[in-house]
This record gives C-alpha cells, sequence and structure tokens, in this order.
C-alpha cells in the first residue's frame, strides 16, 4: 500500500509499502474546481484533486475513455470535517465514485497526513474507502494505483 503524505514519517512502521512526499510529488497533481474542467487533462497521465464533487457524468465518462488520468481523492478532508458537512461531503463521494465505477474511471486515495500522529494504517484507509460504497478489493486496487501513477 501507498500514501502521500506532508511529513517524515518510517512507512514499514506504519505497515505501508512506501510514503510519498506531498512536496516530491506535487507536479504529478494538479486540482480543478469541477470534473468539467479537468477532461482537459484526459490524455495525461496524472492525478486530478476535485475541490467539489459536484459529478457530470458525461466528463467523468470522457475521462474514464481514455485510461491515462486518475482522481486522487484526499481523505483528510473527511477525517478532519465533522458533523454535517462530514455528511455532506461522503454523500457526493459515495455518488461521485458510484459514477467513477460505472464507467471504469481510476481513482485512487491519500490522506495528506500533516504529521506523524495523522497517518492512519492502509486497512484504516480502505476502511474509510469503503464508507463511499466501494467494496475491499475496490479499496485496495484504489490505493496501489499511486504506485502506478507516482
Amino acid at each position: 500500500m501507498f500514501d502521500i503524505i506532508k511529513c517524515d514519517a518510517d512507512p514499514k512502521k506504519h505497515g505501508f509499502e512506501n510514503f510519498y512526499k506531498f512536496d516530491q510529488v506535487k507536479d504529478r497533481i494538479m486540482t480543478f474546481d469541477n470534473v468539467v474542467a479537468a477532461t482537459e487533462t484526459k490524455n495525461k497521465k496524472i492525478l486530478i484533486i476535485l475541490r467539489d464533487y459536484k459529478f457530470d457524468d458525461g466528463a467523468i465518462k470522457t475521462i474514464a475513455e481514455k485510461k491515462k488520468a486518475c482522481f486522487l481523492i484526499d481523505l483528510s478532508a473527511i477525517i478532519k470535517s465533522h458533523g454535517i458537512r462530514r455528511a455532506v461531503e461522503m454523500s457526493k463521494l459515495r455518488s461521485f465514485l458510484r459514477l467513477c465505477n460505472k464507467h471504469g474511471a481510476f481513482y485512487t486515495f491519500a490522506s495528506f497526513a500533516e504529521n506523524e500522529e495523522e497517518i492512519r494504517s492502509p486497512e484504516e484507509l480502505e476502511h474509510i474507502a469503503m464508507l463511499f460504497d466501494i467494496n475491499r478489493g475496490q479499496a485496495e486496487f484504489a490505493m496501489k494505483m499511486l504506485k502506478h501513477y507516482l
């Protein structure tokens, strides 16, 4: 398993194969406001972070057809939020990932832990990902996708 973090830590100590430091891989990650804006990168092997998961079925399908770009889901936004805000974000992600699975779009997860105490185990990240209505196999596959893109 792999993760992107913003601090120094030993991956073996936390059960990971490797940690990628955000500062070292940020050139392979692009942030967009929505899925429609992200379609311009459909032919690039890049990780896409979305600020808003309002989905557009056609845009997700366009990105999925090329099998190049991969959506990067920032789990820290879910982990650090509480209450209704967390529920709304989880609902949006659940709907978004349902469409990604429907069209075969690639996605992966990262915790972006800012210090060693925030680092979650691979199993915990998988379980958080499974809250979005994906099964364990899909969660494991998604967690291993980071190696392919970084």
